[in-house]
């Protein structure tokens, strides 16, 4: 069946570009448009523009744009008809259908389409367990009502559930309905094993289903109630999904969003249980990052609503060392933060139980501190007054600092941790120019993980190449001690590449080694460095190439014989891509597959080989 053409009209005009986009990016006015942060990259300028009167949004950020429907497919991952239905549903328009003879779904479409509905089933699944069934009611509604202390309204606006103890029903039921196997598989709900044996992910536990910005269930927490059983793992997770990736999201968000805005600050805890405690208590502008480290991707999207945070983590060991990791990751994001210290160790669930609403409130304002101070509590608290231990927290505080990029913001902390620490500010801005100094050193740990990619694909022989030639030109005369004979490093490699038969694969490094090959072994070698540009044979340049080697002068024989075996490896693995290309050109020719094949596994045991020597067992 298709939506006809004039309830798509209803739809279109009855919608408000800036109320559904508002739901899930924070807009202001901005003329006669709205302004926001583009979901769909990590900026800090807004540039995402919504235009009411044209009914149109485009974000410059990443080039895209279009209507309404447009953006609830990009940002929803919907298709068109489900993105017609959502609206449909918010402004309460029936649906009229015509026949279609033509419904051409994409697969990816459709693949989105059956995880969302297997993920719904579950959740209904779970609900009735909890609910009509004397298992459920005994230790799933038992757990929430009784040791939790939620009342029913809350546990049916949160959708909670409960995973009975069989092995198979859930997976089971679902089959029942037409659920085909591989995509119950792909949810992460079922394990499935060899011999057509499956097993339910979860079992005794109570469910948290955890849901998308726009209310759909994207998967599941479930936590254990066997208080007998000491070895099961207390929380779990659905697994990764190509609708649920655990670090991408926060648990509470889509019952949050509303009240985020309208408060403008969020309160980030850790568990499940708090946000729903929180929320029955009153504190609706509350979310979780669902029991695993805070991530870059948790507060950008945190950050798509407010960037105003009251992080209230658990007053226990392991709460003030998840609270201690965000906060250099917040700094970088620019977002505005204050943490609640709490030294008794309680955690938010029984703080909302011991105060009225009125003194949460006071609670908060009295105990939640900047990061300097905070750091300046947990050190008092712990290490009281040790002067090595304290050394330590200034360089600390003052790392933070060096992740604030407002300058006025940075002047402003560096005042505060004067203050705190009791130490003069100049003392501190000149430690702080030492780190700065050091971290520009440093590639950050995306430009590592982009630069560390392109040059392991494309240049690590080139730079194994450059390094050979600088240590040939800084240490070559160096004599290494055998057991046989004496030798020294320019001998060593040059004995391996007459062994090897090998070239370098730049002309320049090539003819630089010939030169120094030419002359007399004791020539002073300094003739050859490129007075140009002496930075090229810069030791210090080979840890920013993504490559990390342990250099010591006397380690140097360890040294080199590493990096001999690293270039005998990607040069074996360069013959082996070339072999390839060659058979290939070549197979219309009808070359020897068998000759072609005993070189590749002659060449592979090469390379094996070389691996085992350098760790790599394969």
């Amino acid at each position: 069946m298709m939506i006809s053409k004039e309830t798509i009209k209803k739809i279109l005009s009855a919608s408000c570009i800036e109320d559904v986009i508002g739901d899930f990016v924070e807009l202001k006015k901005s003329g006669f448009n709205y302004r926001g942060l583009s979901p769909f990259s990590n900026e800090k300028t807004p540039s995402f523009i919504v235009s009411p009167t044209k009914k149109i949004w485009k974000d410059f950020s990443s080039g895209k744009g279009g209507n309404i429907i447009t953006f609830l497919m990009e940002h929803e991952h919907f298709t068109y008809e489900e993105s017609l239905r959502f609206l449909a549903k918010k402004y309460e328009i029936e649906m009229d259908h015509i026949e279609n003879n033509n419904n051409n779904h994409k697969k990816e479409e459709e693949e989105y389409k059956k995880l969302y509905l297997i993920q719904d089933y579950a959740k209904r699944f779970f609900i009735y367990q909890l609910h009509s069934t004397k298992e459920g009611q005994k230790n799933g509604l038992n757990y929430f009502i009784q040791k939790r202390g939620f009342d029913i309204k809350i546990i049916q606006k949160f959708e909670l559930g409960y995973a009975p103890i069989s092995w198979k029903l859930l997976t089971i039921n679902a089959l029942k309905q037409g659920f085909k196997k591989r995509d119950i598989k792909k949810s992460g709900l079922t394990v499935f094993r060899k011999s057509n044996h499956f097993f339910d992910c979860f079992r005794k536990r109570v469910m948290f289903p955890i849901h998308n910005l726009s209310g759909k269930v994207i998967g599941f927490g479930g936590r254990n109630i066997d208080s007998i059983s000491s070895t099961t793992t207390k929380y779990i997770n659905s697994s990764e999904s190509k609708i649920f990736q655990k670090s991408k999201i926060l648990y509470g968000l889509f019952q949050a969003k509303k009240n985020i805005l309208k408060e403008n600050f969020c309160y980030l805890v850790e568990g499940y249980t708090d946000v729903i405690s929180l929320h029955q208590y009153g504190i609706k502008n509350v979310v979780s990052s669902s029991g695993i480290s805070l991530t870059v991707a948790q507060i950008l999207l945190i950050k798509k609503f407010t960037k105003n945070i009251v992080l209230f983590y658990d007053g226990d060991r392991s709460g003030i060392k998840a609270s201690l990791r965000g906060i250099n990751m917040m700094l970088e994001q620019e977002m505005n933060f204050r943490i609640l210290f709490i030294s008794n160790g309680e955690d938010p669930d029984l703080i909302s139980k011991k105060y009225s609403f009125s003194q949460f409130r006071d609670f908060v304002a009295k105990n939640s501190y900047n990061f300097v101070s905070f750091k300046q509590k947990i050190y008092e608290k712990i290490h009281k007054d040790d002067p090595i231990k304290k050394s330590f927290l200034v360089k600390n505080i003052l790392n933070s600092i060096s992740k604030i990029s407002n300058v006025i913001q940075k002047e402003l902390y560096l005042q505060e941790a004067s203050k705190v620490l009791n130490i003069r500010q100049k003392v501190l801005i000149s430690e702080l120019k030492k780190i700065n100094k050091k971290n520009a050193q440093k590639p950050s740990t995306v430009q590592v993980k982009e630069n560390s990619r392109f040059f392991l694909k494309k240049n690590t022989l080139l730079l194994l190449e450059e390094e050979l030639i600088q240590l040939i030109l800084n240490h070559g005369n160096q004599i290494i001690k055998k057991k046989e004979h004496n030798t020294t490093i320019l001998e060593k490699v040059l004995h391996v590449f007459k062994c090897w038969n090998f070239r370098f694969s730049l002309n320049k490094n090539q003819e630089i080694f010939d030169k120094i090959c030419l002359q007399n072994k004791k020539t002073d070698l300094s003739q050859f460095l490129d007075k140009k540009n002496p930075k090229f044979y810069s030791l210090s340049k080979w840890d920013r190439k993504g490559i990390q080697v342990s250099y010591k002068k006397e380690r140097i024989n360890q040294y080199i014989s590493d990096i001999l075996l690293r270039y005998k490896s990607l040069y074996i693995s360069k013959l082996i891509q070339k072999e390839i290309i060659l058979y290939q050109k070549d197979m219309k020719k009808n070359k020897d597959r068998k000759a072609f094949l005993k070189k590749i596994m002659h060449l592979t045991d090469i390379k094996n080989e070389l691996h085992k020597k350098l760790h790599r067992y394969v």
